[in-house]
């Protein structure tokens, strides 16, 4: 079994949505500085409707200078409960409500970093009008799941962590536990 110890830390960075922390560790005897990058908790919405349709969005990404088609998804407020974030950032973005909802999973990003993701479901749907935030320009999609998964496999959905959350829908309805 591996020793480890963290002789120290300090934070290099630090961003409204990022933090870059530099510890010391030894292991095996050996020591090594690392940089760990530490990002803000997200939620993610998958919000569905009793006849199969789910809800995504299309809006711009600088990152990738492009529109992207996303599941629903938003930072965490610090102190905010996850689910109370899922309930906001689905208002807010979207201008849906939903009666029921279902945490399916908490995830983490990558390996070599900490980037909390937390994954709901939500139906029982009501729509009603956003209130987004000064640079944001979304628009609401609703498709069938099949539709969405084609999707991923031509690429129009490419981020890691919003095909894990449709694949894990599929598998949910599939097994009929949703």
């Amino acid at each position: 079994m591996t020793e480890a110890k963290t002789l120290s830390k300090k934070i290099v960075f630090q961003s409204r949505h990022f933090r870059v922390e530099e510890i010391v560790v030894t292991r095996d005897s050996k020591q090594f500085t690392k940089q760990l990058i530490e990002r803000m908790p997200i939620v993610l919405v998958l919000p569905y409707t009793a006849d199969g349709q789910i809800y995504l969005e299309s809006q711009y990404r600088d990152a990738f200078e492009r529109h992207c088609i996303e599941v629903i998804a938003g930072h965490i407020d610090p102190d905010e409960d996850p689910l109370a974030a899922a309930k906001r950032e689905l208002a807010e973005e979207t201008g849906l409500t939903a009666a029921s909802w279902k945490k399916v999973a908490s995830l983490e990003l990558s390996t070599n970093m900490r980037a909390p993701i937390h994954i709901f479901f939500a139906t029982d749907i009501t729509e009603g009008k956003a209130d987004l935030q000064d640079d944001e320009v979304i628009e609401l999609l609703k498709m069938p799941l099949t539709e969405a998964l084609e999707k991923i496999t031509s690429g129009e959905i490419f981020a890691t962590s919003h095909i894990t959350t449709l694949l894990l829908f599929d598998k949910m309805k599939r097994e009929g536990k949703l």
